[in-house]
């Protein structure tokens, strides 16, 4: 699996760096003292949580999207901060008392902000960059908590109003991770970046959540 990730952001850094020349002036950037901002689409890897008394979690991978915000400290320092959401998948084996096993096949939405540190190696244009960030990890099992509710209120134009609602079990820890990837900025001040991710979430109860997420990123410097 490893090999595998390796592989893929090689060949992302390998098409990025197909664009560039080191030959010219133009290729010196300008993104110092700037901000900048991003939309991504993204790729999360599956992944596996072990829990209490054989219980465990197998997620499946997903397509997902999110954006970024970021100011650039400088040519090498970037500081941003990112929000991604994913809507995998999952296959949850659960163990009642008895020890018999029951899986629950569900969809989860998880929700990813993290603040990072970005270090660009390189003064250019174009430049491999290497990431560490802390935040936290939303995750909602889609899967009821207890019996639905209902909240009635007075609306302005149509009057008196009830509608129900159901709490699903969700969670919300501490995260951390670490990226990989390069980037190449356009003379319009456009920029693309494609990395590969790692977070790390804390789970209670369960092993830590191990994911892997791959990012393409098209943004703008102003």
């Amino acid at each position: 699996m490893l090999i595998k990730k390796i592989a893929i952001l090689s060949t992302i850094i390998a098409v990025l760096a197909m664009s560039y020349s080191s030959s010219s002036e133009a290729n010196y950037t300008k993104r110092s003292d700037k901000w900048e901002g991003s939309f991504k689409m993204l790729n999360s890897q599956e992944f596996d949580v072990n829990g209490s008394n054989g219980s465990s979690v197998d997620v499946s991978d997903d397509l997902g999207w999110g954006f970024s915000l970021g100011y650039n400290v400088n040519p090498h320092i970037l500081v941003n901060f990112e929000w991604t959401a994913t809507s995998p998948r999952y296959d949850a084996t659960l163990i009642d008392d008895g020890g018999d096993e029951h899986v629950i096949k569900h969809k989860m939405n998880m929700y990813n902000s993290q603040l990072n540190v970005v270090y660009n190696f390189m003064t250019e244009r174009f430049t491999p960059f290497v990431q560490a960030g802390l935040g936290w990890s939303y995750m909602d099992s889609n899967i009821a908590d207890g019996p639905p509710g209902s909240v009635c209120w007075w609306d302005p134009w149509y009057g008196y109003i009830c509608d129900y609602y159901q709490d699903t079990y969700t969670d919300t820890r501490l995260a951390y991770n670490v990226a990989a990837g390069a980037r190449y900025e356009f003379d319009n001040s456009m920029f693309i970046r494609a990395s590969y991710q790692q977070i790390w979430v804390d789970l209670s109860g369960a092993s830590t959540a191990d994911i892997g997420l791959i990012h393409f990123e098209i943004g703008s410097i102003f």
